[in-house]
């Protein structure tokens, strides 16, 4: 078994510091794979653009400290369920590439280092915060629920991966701006 660490583990915004009033969860961003600035920054996935529509303010990851600016502003921080892994030789390339499935991360193979500890913490110095997750109904592996229970309330948006499934005749953008919409309050 391989261990791969998040790659934005030792950066001094893993755990944010600031007062938030959204807290957007994901799963992992594997060291190895896409290099990114921010959570949610592979280039197939809309969250910046859907949260520049909604808080009337371009979200820009590239422009990083202007960027980290505005998610203070708007008490925005995002935070990943997983640490790091220990995965298979074989398996490697799925976790650090080839569409990141979460089916290939989150199994009954792979040994993971959950963030729930950290998500936590940050949940109760931020009374009132709304917590969102993009992964949808997500797993039904025990431990993954789990750690997903300790959290508590869980506001679900439509993932925001142009690869998502949306229902059919729809176009997927708007239809996952139009869920953002109505769930995220300023």
């Amino acid at each position: 078994m391989t261990r791969i660490n998040h790659q934005l583990l030792n950066q001094n915004f893993f755990v944010p510091k600031w007062e938030i009033n959204h807290l957007f969860l994901g799963t992992f961003n594997p060291e190895g794979g896409d290099d990114i600035s921010y959570f949610y920054g592979r280039k197939r996935n809309q969250t910046w653009k859907l949260l520049s529509e909604i808080f009337k303010e371009e979200f820009n990851p590239e422009e990083f400290d202007i960027f980290l600016t505005k998610l203070k502003k708007h008490q925005i921080a995002c935070m990943d369920m997983i640490k790091s892994v220990k995965v298979r030789e074989e398996d490697i390339s799925f976790v650090t590439g080839k569409g990141y499935s979460d089916s290939k991360l989150i199994n009954n193979v792979n040994e993971r280092e959950h963030n729930t500890a950290n998500i936590i913490d940050v949940i109760k110095k931020n009374p009132g915060v709304r917590v969102y997750s993009t992964w949808g109904k997500g797993p039904k592996i025990k431990n993954w629920n789990i750690e997903i229970d300790k959290i508590g309330s869980i506001i679900n948006l439509t993932s925001p991966s142009m690869a998502a499934r949306v229902p059919k005749g729809t176009k997927k953008y708007d239809y996952m701006l139009k869920d953002w919409s109505s769930k995220i309050k300023k």
